[in-house]
């Protein structure tokens, strides 16, 4: 696959290829040196990485995210990267894309779109108990759970959990539905048996903070937090889907200036991250504070390889700044690329989603763009028409039925 060949500081067993569990030792020089081992390397059993490659390009996306993406740096890296997506999609039957909602007539329509294989026109939410559904969280895990509530405008919606790839799908119990719903959020929290918790985030009727519910499948029952959320009185939480990461969700939020809204799945607590300030080998303080502060800048959160990153971008550049650091919040510039070149193509453009190292999803006048900003290059434009949207929402999952029936 054109990968140098190396081997690594990683080790794991008992990983699912292709339907077949499969033991995969490893272990390096510089492992058995940091230890004293006077075991020679030729004796240890090592696998090269353009081989470590091709078994990863086949490996259950289950393991493959819960397992294999932290053993070392370099299986981490290959799961942000545009072209293994693309090459364990095609082995593993997986999906990795968008669904598209819009409402027309007062109803919402959906659509999913993906740069990878099988064709997104067999991924859809028809097999549902209701045409009008609307979309309000998907997970990031490999069971690809999709949150949402069956005739939204009526005077008792009906909410959902569903698995889209495998067409699966079981309503849960409502929440406080007199309350609107601002922000929500899913997470598997384990494979087998399947649990997951979906978060709720409703607007108070004061307009001061915001009401908190959680869901809980193995309680199947909702949990209202004691408390509301006291948020400053200035700040509102983006419309952009959410990040996961450090067990916890993060929104961008409205208002001046930016900050970013963080809440901790476990602890049931948040914070407020300031944007990036300044750091010493890069962009000095005033200029990232014009940028936190420019409106006409727009600004996406990521996950950058594992960590917490702010993707600034205008018409003639784009800048990825990662928090090194997440418990000390310490902020880094990972680079600037210059957009110019290719204003055919992103001038007017409003970034959608990067969900890797090197692709971001734009959407430009009537068109929707992956647009490789490593190459400079478009890699895939699609035509509106049917695809014109006010929401999207990631979607990451494996072809392998789950068991959405509470035990």
């Amino acid at each position: 696959m054109g990968t140098p060949t190396r081997t690594l500081a990683c080790g794991i067993d008992n990983i699912m290829v292709n339907g077949f569990t499969k033991d995969l030792p490893l272990v390096t020089k510089e492992k058995e040196e940091e230890k004293g081992s006077s075991k020679s390397f030729s004796s240890s059993p090592t696998v090269p990485s353009d081989m470590q490659y091709e078994i990863l390009c086949r490996v259950a996306l289950d393991d493959l995210l819960r397992r294999c993406k932290w053993v070392c740096k370099y299986w981490n890296a290959l799961t942000y990267n545009s072209t293994f997506k693309r090459i364990h999609s095609e082995n593993t039957q997986s999906i990795s894309g968008y669904f598209l909602q819009c409402t027309k007539k007062n109803r919402y329509h959906t659509s999913f779109i993906s740069i990878n294989p099988p064709s997104p026109s067999s991924i859809s939410l028809d097999f549902m108990p209701t045409t009008d559904i609307k979309i309000e969280a998907s997970s990031y895990q490999a069971q690809g759970l999709v949150c949402c509530v069956g005739k939204p405008h009526s005077t008792i919606p009906r909410y959902y959990v569903c698995k889209p790839v495998t067409r699966q799908w079981r309503q849960i119990p409502n929440p406080k539905t007199r309350y609107i719903t601002g922000k929500m959020a899913i997470v598997v929290k384990k494979s087998q048996p399947l649990h997951y918790k979906i978060i709720r985030f409703s607007n108070s009727k004061t307009g001061w903070g915001l009401h908190l519910e959680i869901f809980d499948s193995k309680k199947w029952a909702w949990r209202m937090y004691f408390e509301n959320v006291k948020l400053p009185y200035y700040i509102i939480l983006s419309l952009e889907p959410e990040v996961l990461l450090h067990g916890s969700f993060h929104w961008l939020t409205f208002g001046q200036p930016k900050q970013i809204f963080a809440f901790d799945i476990d602890k049931e607590n948040w914070s407020l991250i300031s944007l990036p300030q300044s750091s010493a080998s890069s962009s000095s303080e005033e200029e990232i504070e014009a940028m936190n502060y420019d409106f006409q800048i727009h600004k996406t959160l990521v996950n950058c390889e594992g960590h917490l990153g702010l993707l600034y971008s205008s018409r003639s550049w784009m800048e990825l700044w990662v928090m090194e650091d997440y418990m000390k919040k310490t902020w880094r510039k990972k680079y600037r690329v210059n957009l110019e070149p290719n204003q055919m193509y992103i001038g007017g453009y409003s970034l959608l989603a990067s969900d890797t190292t090197d692709m971001m999803l734009v959407k430009n006048f009537d068109q929707l763009i992956w647009y490789n900003f490593v190459r400079g290059v478009p890699t895939k434009v699609m035509k509106l028409q049917n695809l014109d949207h006010d929401t999207h929402h990631p979607l990451n999952s494996d072809n392998v039925s789950c068991d959405l029936i509470v035990h």
